[in-house]
């Protein structure tokens, strides 16, 4: 195997200098003007060239002792400035066939059509290379039809530029190029951020500029390979240019002609792009993991599909105006109620004196499966959180209707750091990865204004659910992941961290939780997505004596046994919740809690059908599309009663707006205007609505039977959230 040295890149730039300096030699003895346009067409294979060597040289090509693939890729800019200077004597040699006669013109005219459609043609295969071969290792277990799809895409862009460029290759070439650059970009991010490219990216490409400098940016041989395929079309497109017009009125129609065939090829192009990728191909994004749902289905079909998603519906008869107006409203009514009585100002004289520091957390998958009929085996659900209502500091308690089940825990994350609701935003829809929401409402840049500094901890991949990115745009100053649970190298990475259920437990977030507080008595906003309890339920890595052994009648064996490891998990949760409590009790510093189960287990469905067998779908659906909530402070909010809580059903978008406003703390107009609808919206959901009477309304049954609150809520939402992000 050849050695990766920078030698085989210079000595290859070497050669290409040597040929263009013959070249221009040759012309100038002839009397001839090099061409410099002609020249330009190297400059792509001398970059390549100059690139390799000094990545070579700095070490940033990855694979030290494998200079077989510099070797084609500078074969490949080779051949490239080969073609480049070839051109000129093969454009001057068609243009003398031409001037023969008619017969000779038109030969040489199909000629030229012949290259033009061969150069598209090609320039397609290598573009679709120099796309995604950079980034994509599964590149060759894409399935056929997202294949064909990209490449489908990718020809009719091609036809469109070369159609631009008035029938010149060079517009092809920019389209291969520019193909290149997007599957280095993902390159790039694939390694930094394990992530995909968004179109909400696009938005953020100052930001991502001025954060860049802290990267080391190495390549490996696929983007070498990625390169060459991009020079080889581009040696093809050196030879694809018109015949010179003999009148001005060729000329002409030359320049409409093609701007009408230009107009065709866009709006090709857009009929394919505007087609639901969804319903029409079946290509739907594992937004939990963007980048295998780009890698199985090409980039071009996964960004595009994510850029259908985006459009948020909006509310009939909806203006800024009219919508600041309601919302104004609204936090008058709530500044005359709730907003002016005895109890709301003695927690904000309290909040003005503590500042507590605020600790949400996010269990995974944390429900109470007892609303299952005690899963007809007398299940009284997790013993401590059970009793935790009635704790006298307890000032919220209640089930929490949701809008995800077994999965889509970044949507009720998104919920409950922004308080907006999903059913305004819409089904199907990721937030986290289709918005920019830096400019969203925001519970962390709240209390950052407030003095709060603020930490997210999540014991698992920083990428998932785009959260390095979200965190930082929503405001969190520190973002603690997976890498800041080790405590060692190798083996011993994790010695002494406790794990459950195949992952880092709740315990040891809390843990992490106390120790933040203990070094830093500034108040702090913590916001703890915990892992322990996450699906699958067949691992069978719990212990066995943590397993209950119910055997609910109507279950199968699968889902009996699932439901056993997944009461373990919960019953793990509900140990490590009483010792924090216990530990946050005697904390000597204020401490708000807030916690709440993401979603129900994938199973819930079935323990539905098989516990509740007469309940109807809306019924069952209410229950499955539910978890749970408590609001808890280890000292005596003032104003609250101390006599613990009471039910009180809500929503993943209501809990920052009824925390703080029970802590006393300063309330936007918007989360204002929200405790003033809960009045008559009591808990909303991409599933139904409930009202303030208990009545539950089925999304499928929203109309004009609900309140005007749910409407007025759906015209502040977009004001707040889809008006600023869209």
């Amino acid at each position: 195997m050849l050695e990766s040295t920078p030698l085989i890149p210079i000595v290859a730039l070497g050669l290409l200098v040597a040929g263009v300096v013959l070249v221009v030699r040759r012309d100038l003895d002839r009397g001839a003007r090099p061409r410099p346009w002609d020249l330009a067409w190297a400059v792509p294979a001398a970059l390549a060239l100059l690139a390799c060597a000094l990545m070579s040289s700095l070490g940033l090509y990855e694979r030290a002792h494998d200079g077989l693939t510099l070797a084609i890729l500078s074969a490949a800019a080779l051949v490239e400035g080969a073609c480049a200077l070839l051109r000129r004597p093969a454009l001057d040699a068609l243009d003398r066939l031409a001037g023969r006669g008619e017969t000779w013109r038109a030969r040489t005219e199909a000629l030229r059509a012949a290259a033009a459609a061969g150069c598209v043609i090609f320039s397609c295969a290598l573009g679709w290379v120099a796309l995604e071969l950079p980034w994509n290792g599964s590149i060759l277990s894409m399935g056929p039809t997202f294949s064909a799809l990209e490449a489908l895409i990718i020809l009719v862009f091609l036809v469109l530029l070369f159609f631009v460029s008035q029938r010149r290759g060079a517009g092809v070439a920019a389209g291969v190029w520019a193909l290149w650059v997007t599957g280095v970009a993902q390159y790039f991010v694939a390694r930094f951020k394990e992530a995909a490219i968004l179109p909400n990216d696009l938005l953020a490409l100052g930001t991502a500029a001025e954060v860049s400098g802290g990267y080391v940016f190495s390549v490996n041989h696929l983007v070498a390979l990625g390169t060459a395929a991009a020079l080889l079309a581009t040696a093809a497109c050196a030879f694809v240019v018109p015949s010179r017009c003999a009148a001005r009125e060729d000329l002409r129609r030359n320049v409409l002609g093609n701007a009408a065939a230009a107009l065709v090829a866009a709006g090709c192009l857009w009929g394919v792009v505007s087609t639901d990728f969804g319903e029409a191909y079946g290509l739907e994004i594992a937004y939990w993991n963007s980048l295998s749902s780009y890698e199985s289905h090409g980039f071009l079909p996964s960004f595009i599909k994510v850029a259908q998603d985006l459009p948020i519906e909006r509310p009939q008869g909806y203006s800024d105006e009219a919508a600041a107006q309601t919302e104004g409203a609204y936090a008058a009514a709530y500044d005359a109620g709730r907003g002016s009585s005895p109890e709301r100002a003695a927690a904000e004289e309290q909040f003005d004196q503590v500042r507590p520091s605020i600790v949400c957390i996010m269990n995974e998958t944390f429900s109470d499966l007892s609303i299952y009929d005690g899963l007809g085996v007398g299940y009284a659900g997790p013993t401590f959180y059970r009793s935790w209502a009635s704790d006298p500091r307890t000032v919220g308690s209640g089930s929490l209707a949701v809008s995800v089940l077994g999965g889509g825990t970044c949507n009720t994350e998104f919920e409950l750091l922004t308080g907006v609701p999903l059913a305004y935003v819409g089904n199907g829809k990721y937030p986290f990865m289709l918005y920019d929401l830096e400019q969203s409402p925001s519970l962390p840049a709240q209390l950052s204004e407030l003095g709060y500094t603020t930490t997210a901890i999540h014991p698992n991949q920083p990428g998932n659910w785009n959260r390095s990115t979200v965190y930082e745009a929503l405001g969190f100053d520190e973002f603690l992941s997976y890498d800041d649970f080790k405590t060692g190298t190798g083996d011993q990475e994790f010695e002494g961290v406790s794990f459950y259920h195949g992952a880092v437990s709740d315990g040891e977030t809390y843990g992490k939780i106390l120790e933040l507080l203990r070094e830093d008595d500034q108040p702090q906003f913590i916001f703890d997505v915990t892992m322990q309890n996450h699906g699958g339920y067949l691992q069978s890595n719990v212990p066995i004596e943590d397993l209950p052994g119910y055997e609910p009648a109507g279950l199968d064996a699968q889902t009996t046994a699932e439901l056993g490891e997944y009461l373990a998990c919960i019953s793990a949760s509900d140990r490590d919740l009483e010792r924090f409590v216990s530990e946050l009790a005697t904390l000597d510093r204020p401490v708000i809690v807030i916690f709440f189960g993401d979603h129900q287990p994938d199973f819930s469905n079935e323990l539905a059908a098989a516990l509740l067998p007469d309940a109807d779908e809306a019924q069952a659906a209410r229950l499955v599309y539910s978890t749970t909530y408590t609001i808890w402070a280890n000292y005596g909010v003032a104003g609250s009663g101390g006599t613990g809580a009471a039910t009180d059903p809500s929503s993943p978008s209501y809990l920052a707006a009824m925390a703080l406003d029970a802590a006393g703390a300063p309330l936007t107009d918007y989360q204002k205007a929200q405790l003033a609808a809960r009045g008559e919206i009591r808990a909303l959901s991409l599933v139904g609505t409930e009202l303030a009477d208990g009545t539950w309304m089925p999304l499928e049954e929203e109309d004009a039977s609900l309140p005007a609150a749910y409407d007025d809520l759906a015209q502040i939402t977009y004001l707040e959230f889809a008006s600023k992000v869209e």
